[in-house]
């Protein structure tokens, strides 16, 4: 990826703070995401589930 190139030739300072924290922010905002796309995709199968099994 070409921003880790550019954070390795500034260094480490505000600016490669600020790329961490961004970096941060998009890989929890991409987790939530894929988190909460599985629970939206397995929930709406969960009444096909509730009326195969018996209760």
């Amino acid at each position: 990826m070409p921003h880790r190139s550019t954070i390795i030739k500034t260094g480490y300072g505000p600016g490669t703070a600020i790329a961490v924290l961004m970096v941060g922010l998009m890989a929890v905002g991409f987790v939530f995401l894929v988190l909460g796309s599985s629970l939206y995709f397995s929930e709406q199968p969960a009444d096909q589930r509730a009326l195969s099994s018996p209760p």
